[in-house]
């Protein structure tokens, strides 16, 4: 889906861009394969090219992974596209308070948001009660 749009801005307000085309997607966590490769079509539609695709997809991934990771829940990816950048957000209702199935704990989420700010421009990770939102975007080169 790709609509055209004006002052789309995060939750937060923290990414502050006018953009010119967003996707979105519901997803569970069995689905991260495809959302991956959903995310890596748009990506390239906005002009990345191999390796930064192949990033870009490893970031979503891990993104979709923290958003899901903890008990069964919904998530929302939203793709956009700002100038030179394409940005991505994924919010779930799983909570990032303690291990989940199939986690050695903690140490997991470290891990991951230490690789999505080696990867990003920006990272933002949020959670509370109510659920976790992962922000992130990569200027294309």
């Amino acid at each position: 889906m790709e609509t055209r749009m004006r002052g789309l801005k995060t939750s937060n307000g923290q990414l502050l861009v006018t953009a010119r085309s967003l996707a979105a997607k519901t997803f569970r966590q069995a689905d991260i394969p495809a959302i991956r490769r959903f995310a890596a079509a748009f990506a390239a539609r906005a002009g990345m090219q191999a390796t930064q695709l192949t990033d870009f997809a490893l970031a979503v991934s891990e993104a979709a992974a923290c958003a899901t990771s903890h008990g069964p829940c919904t998530a929302r990816l939203r793709l956009w596209t700002a100038g030179s950048r394409t940005l991505c957000e994924i919010s779930g209702d799983g909570v990032l308070l303690g291990p989940g199935p199939g986690d050695a704990g903690p140490g997991d989420e470290v891990l991951r948001r230490w690789l999505l700010r080696q990867l990003c421009d920006y990272v933002d990770v949020e959670s509370d009660t109510q659920g976790v939102t992962v922000r992130f975007s990569m200027t294309v080169v």
